[in-house]
């Protein structure tokens, strides 16, 4: 595999409008996913509104006997890509090139800007690094005459898009059930690698948080691994939990917030033995009466 080097272009109005055109998002995560081109222009494809472009066995390609117009950019079009959730993005994809004079062959990547790689004339594998804030991809043929392409052509074989860098934690799920006294918290991950600790944090607004507890990770784990935690406290209303995750190395992940709900007017009374009213801090044997049933317990 060859690496080959990036141009900065500033001013690419035609491309702009093309590439401008079509926000069909892909969300990816760490992995990989491999590009076809068996199929287009439909959800989540790439698209080519530029026309003399199509896919031919498999293959991205330029038509190789249509008639082009001269100083055009003509299209294919990744879909929207969302990167931030990954460590590092590589580009692998295999290509014949082979164009007129003057005319170039580009790899088009746009970050906050559009820049490219000239890859008029090559053959075989490539590959390049790009950074996780790369929004959409583009295989462009810039033509500088008109008329036939006299018999040359361009084709891409496959794309790769990969992460190279290993998930720290494959999290399974996280989940919160309430209970009679607390809140029971489980989650579980398939696979860890490099993980050092996960941090549970409360919150009754979702925006104000308040740390709980670490709780020591499996660090290196192929198989199934649980987890949980008990909050002992008694919140009314919503209450929100979050979970976070930091490797060995420092780097932290966190998911998704989840939540529970108590109602604040649970129709219980409790009482001690002597059948005298008591708060929920009494501490003994405690009767409850809770929907017109008893209940006996110890609180410590």
């Amino acid at each position: 595999m060859r690496r080959i080097e990036k141009n900065n272009e500033s001013k690419i109005s035609r491309i702009m409008r093309w590439l401008i055109l079509i926000f069909l998002t892909s969300f990816l995560s760490y992995g990989q996913i491999d590009e076809g081109y068996d199929n287009f222009d439909g959800a989540g494809m790439w698209v080519s509104p530029g026309g003399n472009t199509g896919s031919h066995d498999g293959d991205l390609c330029f038509n190789i006997t249509g008639n082009y117009l001269a100083n055009e950019f003509y299209v294919f079009q990744s879909p929207m890509y969302d990167f931030s959730t990954w460590g590092t993005v590589e580009l692998l994809w295999n290509q014949e090139s082979s164009v007129r004079n003057g005319d170039s062959f580009r790899l088009y990547l746009y970050d906050n800007g559009w820049s490219y790689y000239d890859i008029s004339n090559l053959s075989g594998y490539y590959g390049v690094t790009v950074n996780t804030t790369t929004t959409a991809l583009a295989f462009v043929l810039v033509t500088n005459g008109s008329g036939s392409l006299n018999g040359r052509y361009s084709h891409v074989r496959f794309l790769s898009i990969y992460d190279p860098t290993p998930l720290p934690v494959e999290m399974l799920g996280f989940d919160v059930t309430l209970q009679e006294e607390g809140v029971l918290l489980e989650w579980s991950t398939s696979s860890e690698y490099n993980s050092d600790y996960f941090s549970i944090y409360r919150s009754t607004d979702a925006s104000t948080w308040t740390k709980l507890s670490d709780i020591p990770s499996a660090g290196f784990s192929t198989s199934l691994q649980d987890y949980k935690y008990v909050d002992n406290s008694i919140l009314y209303n919503y209450t929100y939990y979050r979970l976070k995750q930091t490797d060995i190395d420092g780097y932290k992940e966190s998911w998704d917030p989840v939540y529970v709900y108590r109602e604040l007017n649970e129709n219980v009374k409790r009482y001690n033995i002597l059948g005298q009213d008591i708060k929920n801090s009494y501490k003994g044997l405690v009767i409850e009466l809770k929907n017109g049933m008893f209940n006996k317990k110890i609180k410590n």
